[in-house]
């Protein structure tokens, strides 16, 4: 749904005329089509992150699924399980949450067009809202990926996930991508440093209190598995782009690549923030009392 609400708010903004550009002064000037604002291009690269890096993260899944039952040996249908195991609350709830993010977006680029049922992008914001609740609530996965999928057989799960996340850096960090692989390994420290301390809590202080911001790590841990996911299609889509030969073929491996640039520069410094609430253990919102509202 996110996909599509792309799609369709990328048709329109290369159609619809509206307005110059700050460089232009001729009042008279025919007008730009709105693609050619940055803000829109800046709305549009937005649903491109997370719907294709939300994608990617559902075919992960389905990937794995298929793996742990098809892989030649036990030890390799076992880790292929072990890891879907683990990624489930986030391949759950990244998408559900940031899909309708990107549908709110696609809204936005039709302006009040985007609000009326004769283009179709509101229902697909309506359609796609429904899913962080009826994926068990973003809430109880953040629960079940810190209190139990995190720590669950001596933490076999997430240490197969950063494992995966490190082969990737290492595959990157000598090429063009070596500054993305770097700010993925940098990530990856905070994530470490941030699980650490949260273990540490639940172990040391009220389990309540230990778990008050459970979303907040799960927004920090989903942002390094998509970052992670975006790394990895960028290691395709310049391999791919040294060998195009179209012009499309150029223009799709370019458009994956900035839509990795995107996501680092935009999205992944956000888990430092996050990473600061959870490792200060904030009580602001477990503080909070029922009278006070």
């Amino acid at each position: 749904t996110a996909l599509t609400g792309y799609q369709y708010s990328l048709h329109y903004a290369r159609e619809r005329p509206q307005g110059r550009l700050p460089s232009n002064k001729d009042p008279l000037s025919t007008p730009v089509n709105i693609i050619e604002h940055p803000d829109v291009r800046r709305m549009l690269l937005a649903q491109k992150a997370y719907s294709e890096g939300a994608f990617a993260l559902c075919l992960l899944g389905a990937q794995l699924a298929d793996d742990e039952k098809t892989l030649a040996t036990e030890d390799e249908r076992q880790a292929a399980h072990t890891l879907l195991d683990f990624l489930t609350p986030m391949i759950k709830s990244w998408p559900s949450e940031y899909g309708p993010e990107a549908n709110d977006l696609a809204i936005q680029v039709l302006g009040g067009h985007g609000y009326i049922n004769e283009h179709p992008v509101e229902m697909f914001y309506r359609d796609n809202r429904l899913n962080p609740i009826h994926e068990g609530t973003t809430g109880i996965q953040s629960l079940d990926l810190l209190a139990r999928k995190v720590p669950m057989n001596n933490l076999a799960g997430y240490k197969a996930c950063l494992a995966e996340m490190s082969k990737t850096i290492d595959e990157a960090r000598s090429g063009e991508l070596a500054d993305y692989a770097g700010q993925l390994q940098s990530a990856l420290e905070t994530l470490q440093k941030t699980t650490e301390t949260l273990l540490g809590a639940m172990m040391e202080k009220p389990i309540d209190l230990a778990l008050a911001n459970s979303v907040k790590y799960l927004d920090l841990f989903g942002h390094v598995v998509i970052a992670w996911l975006w790394l990895k299609q960028g290691l395709v889509a310049h391999s791919g782009l040294a060998q195009a030969e179209h012009a499309s073929e150029q223009d799709f491996y370019r458009g994956k690549i900035q839509a990795m640039r995107y996501f680092f520069h935009y999205e992944l410094p956000l888990i430092e923030v996050w990473s600061k609430i959870l490792t200060d253990i904030d009580s602001t919102c477990f503080d909070m009392r029922d009278s006070w509202f």
